[in-house]
């Protein structure tokens, strides 16, 4: 097997593992709180990243309009995204979570060809009906029993789904970025942007005393997922440098897989009919969207 593969699988598994652990954390600490400390741990080991591969020179590439992009994108991944997927953990699953924020792909699909000018095919057309379907029963089994939607919590699945679109205008605007700039640059860039943002609005609302009285289990999670998703991102893109786009992307599915499980284990969910069968029906409809014409067009 090659090397590449076993990297490509572990750094599906620290993405996937991020939901049950931020589920976890945020009994200490608020969405902002961990969403500064998860992209300032994040641009410290891309930073790290960059440094051992050599590759520290090509922040210097980053300069005008480029630069203007990695802001922007930056902005949206890494101080948007985290804020509304972390908020929405506190009202929904972990599980549910993780699976309608892997809809990113599928909203990937629906504006490449408003932004990208690339059409879908059929195939990616049945992707997109398909993974919606699916969706449609994952929100609806966040009531809890099929059969009871009393304590259904659109709010939560809506602020879920918006970090979905979040992530995928990332994955649009650097379409064309991360071909022309170096990704660990954008990455480091846009990281660093996200925490001082997020480090603004801490000091604006919830301050920093609440810091101070985290339990030490809780930082260690924190130093894990800020840390490892950093290095998440170093390992993916050296994969997908030496493997082809769509082999590589192939393996995000993943992720909410891992997820599910994981939140099973941990934090002890259980997984309802109706879930089940929506998870089944949006990864099948990820599986075939990123086979699509447009969707690798996209993710190349």
């Amino acid at each position: 097997m090659r090397k590449e593969y076993v990297m490509l699988v572990v750094t599906t598994f620290i993405w996937g593992s991020g939901h049950p652990i931020i589920k976890l954390i945020l009994t200490d600490l608020t969405p902002i709180q961990i969403s500064m400390l998860s992209s300032a741990l994040g641009a410290f080991a891309v930073a790290i990243g960059l440094i051992v591969t050599k590759q520290v020179r090509n922040l210097a590439q980053l300069r005008g309009r480029g630069l203007s992009f990695a802001l922007v994108s930056g902005t949206i991944m890494f101080f948007l995204y985290p804020m509304l997927s972390f908020s929405a953990l506190q009202r929904i699953p972990a599980s549910a979570n993780s699976i309608l924020v892997a809809t990113s792909t599928i909203f990937v699909a629906l504006l490449s060809p408003v932004f990208l000018k690339e059409r879908m095919d059929s195939k990616g057309t049945a992707a997109v009906v398909l993974s919606f379907v699916g969706v449609v029963l994952v929100v609806l089994s966040t009531g809890g029993q099929s059969t009871d939607l009393s304590s259904l919590n659109v709010f939560g699945c809506s602020l879920s789904l918006l970090g979905a679109i979040a992530s995928a205008s990332y994955a649009i605007i650097g379409r064309r970025l991360m071909s022309a700039y170096d990704a660990l640059s954008v990455t480091l860039v846009g990281s660093l942007l996200g925490a001082i943002l997020l480090t603004v609005v801490v000091a604006a609302t919830s301050g920093f005393n609440q810091l101070a009285h985290v339990s030490s289990l809780n930082y260690a999670l924190m130093a894990y997922w800020g840390i490892f998703s950093g290095l998440a991102y170093v390992m993916f893109y050296y994969c997908l440098k030496r493997l082809e786009a769509t082999k590589a992307s192939s393996f995000i599915y993943l992720s909410p897989l891992f997820a599910v499980t994981l939140s099973i284990a941990i934090l002890g969910e259980k997984m309802a009919v109706l879930f089940l069968a929506g998870m089944a029906l949006v990864l099948v409809g990820i599986w075939g969207a990123q086979r699509s014409k447009s969707l690798s067009s996209a993710m190349s």
